[in-house]
């Protein structure tokens, strides 16, 4: 009976292509439209730069999952990130050096072209890391993985947490090197909104992955729109609080909880997958217990 049901779990079902190669170009123009206006208004009030700053992430987490939904090949995948990394990589680096030369130079140009470019290099490296997923099954355990790590990366202690707290000008270098600023009103009423590199790649990857796994329309519906609402709220939690969050804790609870039903394991198998998911839960526990009391 177990051995049934996990062969059955491996089964991956099949759905036609309904979003063409061309389905990336909307949240694209989207993008590059926002970025032309959002900078533009000229309003202080904290509600419009917070409003703004939602609208801003949104576009990106649905920019970053077309990517992952429509670039499927390998080979569409290396192109993808060898082209973005070939536009941005070099322009940052520039950037961090404080000078500018052609071709480069004319990026800069456009507002959010740059920014669209390491976008595109963020998940051209998820769908192709997403192509090591094998199964269906495979996807709560790594999610869980990454959650944790991110949780020490970010709180803990870890390289994010040193780079982001740190006052050193090579660490603010590095720190705006690996992250992408939401348009937003020219204001000093909010904080200037970041979203780092990773969160574009596991964006991504999830996306890829359970296209792959559940069907490219149902992949994407249930991946995107839920991690688009769920990482608003989380943005706005630390935009107002202030506090350094790690994104991929909750990115990676609404992909398991929103693909439930589609995870089946065999009974060790899933007693396994509990105890694993108490001992995490407990860290983050204790994390967060630590972080309260140090504040």
């Amino acid at each position: 009976m177990e051995q049934e049901t996990v062969e059955n779990s491996q089964q991956q079902p099949k759905s036609p292509d309904r979003s063409g190669p061309l389905g990336a170009v909307w949240p694209i123009a989207a993008y590059l439209v926002y970025w032309q206006i959002a900078p533009r208004i000229r309003d202080d009030r904290i509600g419009t730069v917070l409003i703004s700053t939602l609208i801003s992430l949104a576009l990106v987490v649905m920019l970053t999952g077309a990517l992952g939904r429509t670039v499927r090949s390998l080979r569409g995948a290396l192109i993808l990130m060898l082209c973005a990394a070939a536009a941005v990589v070099p322009l940052r680096a520039m950037a961090a050096f404080g000078f500018m030369v052609p071709p480069w130079r004319w990026i800069m140009v456009i507002p959010g072209l740059a920014e669209l470019g390491f976008i595109g290099l963020g998940a051209g490296c998820g769908i192709l890391l997403s192509r090591v997923l094998r199964d269906v099954n495979m996807v709560p355990p790594v999610a869980a993985v990454l959650a944790l790590v991110d949780l020490w990366t970010v709180t803990m202690g870890g390289p994010v947490h040193q780079i982001m707290t740190s006052e050193s000008p090579g660490a603010q270098k590095v720190a705006e090197a690996m992250t992408v600023k939401l348009p937003a009103p020219t204001s000093g009423a909010a904080p200037i909104a970041v979203v780092g590199f990773a969160d574009f790649l596991f964006i991504a990857f999830f996306t890829a992955a359970m296209c792959r796994f559940a069907g490219d329309r149902e992949g994407y519906r249930r991946t995107v729109w839920p991690l688009t609402i769920v990482l608003s709220l989380y943005m706005l939690v630390v935009l107002i609080t202030g506090m350094r969050l790690p994104a991929l804790v909750p990115m990676a609870v609404v992909v398991v909880a929103a693909h439930w039903r589609r995870f089946h394991y065999a009974r060790s198998e899933a007693f396994a997958l509990l105890y694993a998911g108490l001992v995490i839960a407990a860290i983050i526990f204790g994390a967060v217990l630590m972080g309260a009391l140090k504040a």
